[in-house]
């Protein structure tokens, strides 16, 4: 048995009205009409981001030219990031370059401490094609669920050619791919289901947890990402704890907290392919004794069930629990057009 995740359906979403304006949780609405405020949690790259930018994009919520230099900006530093964790692990796995010459491209790589968020150099642009091109490298990614990498490095380094040109100008597709951190607070304004909806992103590592507070105050519903995928891996913070770990903790101190007592969760599990994928690669029993086996269903159930018992007491009611892959726009529009339509209905 399979994993039953993806989405076949044609969707049609509606033409959505969508505003630039931004409200601070601190002031009221200036708006004729009050805003459903929703709050997007989550720890760092959950995905949550990932849901903002879907949002935007389905319901028209247009980028500024200032937003599209900032991912732009990312993408390539994403692009750099993905070559050089691939030149680490292939230093460290008992694979050799099939050509000989990337040995000493991958060293430089590695040796390279720019961030490099503008156009590549020829010459390195040159570096990075050779590199993610060999066939040992595409061997070494055929395991990537062994080591961290970002889900997109494969889309990005296979289109080079096209982003690293003067006039690049990201795609929708490279919008939603593209890893960008939160900083701060990010919000949008939009309406579905003949309701004004503010959504709230807040950065989900642990230094910007303490802004999470700072919204509290009239939250209509939380909309709550934990990537399933992060089983075997630790935090950036302090490379011991387990990512799964912190996520279902953060989740169950939010279903605690007495402000949330009565506001519903709609709980995304993220990332269920590259959790299927890596499933027989690194057994989740290692990580998980309670996991007593079985298929990938049964390992998404099994997740399922932490993130319910994370919830506690919380009355049945009072959440919904979503499988999807936040990058999968037409999956999400899906997902997205339903959990709106519940929450609309829940204010009338």
């Amino acid at each position: 048995m399979g994993c039953n995740f993806s989405s076949q359906s044609k969707l049609q979403v509606p033409e959505i009205r969508a505003s630039r304006s931004i409200t601070p949780a601190s002031q009221k609405s200036e708006d004729p009409y009050s805003h459903i405020r929703l709050l997007l949690l989550g720890s760092a790259e959950s995905g949550k981001t990932t849901v903002l930018e879907q949002v935007r994009l389905l319901y028209k919520q247009h980028f500024t030219e200032s937003e599209y230099f900032h991912r732009r900006a990312f993408i390539y530093h994403n692009i750099f990031k993905s070559i050089k964790a691939l030149c680490r692990a292939m230093r460290m796995s008992d694979i050799q370059f099939a050509d000989p010459i990337n040995m000493g491209r991958a060293q430089s790589i590695i040796a390279d401490e720019h961030g490099h968020y503008g156009l590549f150099s020829k010459d390195l642009a040159e570096k990075i094609k050779h590199i993610w091109n060999d066939k040992s490298m595409q061997k070494l990614y055929a395991r990537r669920s062994q080591f961290n990498l970002n889900d997109s490095a494969s889309y990005f380094l296979n289109n080079i050619d096209k982003i690293n040109m003067v006039d690049y100008k990201p795609s929708e597709r490279d919008l939603i791919m593209a890893y960008v951190p939160t900083c701060g607070v990010q919000n949008v304004i939009f309406t579905a289901c003949n309701q004004s909806f503010q959504l709230f992103d807040i950065g989900g590592q642990k230094i910007d947890r303490r802004k999470w507070a700072l919204q509290y105050e009239g939250i209509d519903a939380i909309f709550f990402c934990i990537a399933i995928s992060e089983y075997d891996q630790v935090m950036s913070e302090d490379m011991v704890t387990n990512r799964l770990d912190d996520a279902l903790n953060l989740l169950q101190s939010i279903s605690e907290d007495p402000a949330f007592a009565t506001t519903p969760i709609y709980l995304f599990l993220n990332e269920i392919d590259v959790f299927c994928e890596k499933l027989s690669v690194i057994p989740l029993s290692k990580y998980k004794p309670d996991f007593k086996g079985g298929d990938q269903d049964d390992a998404i159930d099994f997740m399922e069930n932490l993130a319910c018992e994370a919830l506690g007491k919380r009355d049945r009611s009072l959440y919904r629990v979503y499988r999807c892959i936040a990058i999968d726009t037409q999956m999400m529009a899906e997902l997205l057009s339903t959990v709106f339509k519940d929450i609309a209905k829940r204010k009338k």
